[in-house]
């Protein structure tokens, strides 16, 4: 999981940023298509016009390559009356796509405080596993009784003694059952 883990993080991250970035540059044809035609615009608008006639409109104005996904959120707002909010739209996919590229908490808990030297071999370690944008926190509690849980971002690796004998625990009772 180590080096492989990071690479897949990293194709993953390119795969999301690529994808918000199409639908930015659609949505921002749209909303220069909408400023550039009001008439267009008005008839999006209108609650009035059937909704075929509304759905023609707006594919009139989709630039070619549109992904079908958006072109369906599009229509969407066109039925619920909310296409005025395309530039929010892409507002908030430029946020959600800073977000993601954005550091990742990495919280490590230990039974016993841990000395800086194994505080740098274990941030090493986790780095080359899930990447450098990790930012640590180190907690110590007592309850663990050893060993370490580590959460990075949702992922959590428990080896602490509690989580081995709680796991001991279960499979004896599930045998004597």
């Amino acid at each position: 999981m180590s080096t492989n883990s990071a690479r897949v993080n990293q194709y993953a991250q390119a795969v999301m940023q690529a994808m918000i970035e199409r639908w930015q540059e659609a949505l921002s044809a749209v909303s220069a298509a909408l400023q550039n035609n009001p008439q267009v615009a008005n008839t999006l608008a209108d609650q009035s016009v059937s909704m075929d006639e509304r759905v023609a409109a707006l594919d009139s104005i989709l630039p070619a390559g549109t992904p079908s996904e958006l072109g369906n959120t599009l229509k969407l707002m066109v039925q619920e009356g909310a296409l005025g909010l395309v530039d929010e739209l892409g507002d908030a996919l430029a946020q959600i796509n800073r977000a993601e590229s954005g550091p990742v908490k990495a919280e490590v808990t230990s039974a016993v405080d841990l000395s800086a030297e194994e505080q740098e071999r274990l941030i090493s370690s986790l780095r080359k596993q899930y990447g450098e944008q990790l930012v640590f926190t180190f907690h110590v509690s007592p309850a663990i009784m050893g060993g370490l849980r580590v959460r990075v971002g949702d992922r959590l690796i428990d080896t602490s003694v509690a989580s081995r004998l709680q796991t001991m625990r279960e499979a004896l009772t599930s045998v004597v059952r």
